[in-house]
């Protein structure tokens, strides 16, 4: 399609004209062979063409149509990818999931969590926090927030990806290159906030797991069906808990070696200011829970004798287990099997 086509098609005129709409990318001039300039967003490049943005719409243009300088620009775009793929490890957590500290403590569920510690009325397991800090217990220091992210070679910005986040039980995060494979087959970016300790406030482990997937999101086109957040023994809490405060962002949840005690009439379980009713209720919609756990590791009674209420209350839960698992990350089959159930159509 030529750019006269593009233009008709979007109701729109020449560059001195046309006002910009475009959100989450650059928007750039573009001209053509003829002197047809237009102003669009660079989404991807492929074979011969072009995939440029305008007001909400993609279009494929020839990139031999383009002038040299658009041509080198395009160049230089698909060289930024090419160094964008693999691991990058401790790059910054710069996108905040919400502008300001109210959007994180106002969501519906996640108000629920910070008002159940404020008060001072949680009767959650093992998870007892000072009473009046929700606030100050959410917050850390942007400026030294770090993430690991795998980007599979296969990744060229024209098929959107999905995300799985993983929270770990320590600071450092987690980087498994045993995931790389799967990341590719199942066209995943990897994401691992760091500063998510088991001794960090557990509040402040949440914010920085939403923000660091925020963060990739801003980076990469991201298709937002397909995103599951996972962890490791207290990263699994967190991730289970990350889901129920903010279920809106994620399709499910994966906790490798842990299991989260759903809320009863005696305790709230891991999942503080939520009745079971408040829970099911509050995160229907199609989200799954799955569990991953083997013989040799230590929760794993635990996990068995607990993943009968979740059973027994009919909720969209899976236990998987694996013959001669440890208190480890799930092997790369595992947590396959898990995301197959969790992500649609992949079953």
């Amino acid at each position: 399609m030529n750019f006269s086509g593009i233009l008709a098609i979007c109701s729109w005129v020449i560059l001195t004209m046309l006002q910009p709409v475009c959100v989450g990318g650059e928007l750039r001039e573009w001209r053509n062979r003829e002197g047809t300039s237009i102003r669009a967003e660079y989404v991807s490049s492929h074979n011969d063409g072009v995939t440029i943005r305008m007001n909400g719409r993609e279009f494929v243009y020839p990139l031999a149509d383009l002038s040299d300088a658009d041509q080198e620009y395009v160049r230089e775009q698909q060289a930024a990818l090419a160094r964008s793929l693999g691991w990058h490890q401790g790059i910054p957590i710069d996108v905040p999931a919400y502008p300001d500290l109210e959007g994180y403590l106002n969501h519906p569920n996640a108000k629920r969590v910070y008002e159940a510690f404020d008060e001072g009325t949680s009767v959650t397991l093992h998870w007892d926090e000072p009473a009046n800090q929700a606030r100050e217990r959410f917050d850390y220091e942007r400026a030294s927030a770090r993430m690991h992210v795998y980007v599979p070679g296969n990744y060229d910005g024209r098929v959107p990806f999905g995300i799985y986040l993983h929270i770990s039980p320590g600071n450092q995060g987690a980087v498994d290159k045993r995931y790389e494979p799967l990341m590719e087959k199942m066209k995943l970016i990897y994401v691992s906030p760091m500063g998510t300790s088991n001794g960090q406030p557990m509040l402040r482990r949440v914010r920085l797991a939403i923000d660091a997937l925020a963060s990739v999101k801003s980076r990469y086109r991201i298709d937002d069906t397909r995103v599951v957040v996972g962890g490791l023994s207290g990263g699994g809490h967190m991730a289970m808990l990350t889901h129920a405060m903010f279920p809106d962002f994620f399709i499910g949840s994966v906790s490798h070696a842990a299991q989260s005690y759903l809320p009863s009439k005696v305790k709230e379980g891991h999942f503080p200011g939520f009745s079971l009713d408040r829970f099911r209720k509050s995160l229907s919609k199609g989200r799954k829970w799955c569990v991953i756990s083997g013989e040799r590791d230590q929760n794993y009674r635990i996990i068995i004798e607990e993943s009968k209420p979740w059973m027994d209350y009919d909720m969209p839960y899976r236990f998987i287990d694996v013959p001669g698992m440890g208190h480890t990350r799930a092997p790369p089959e595992a947590l396959e099997e898990a995301l197959r159930w969790i992500l649609p159509g992949e079953e």
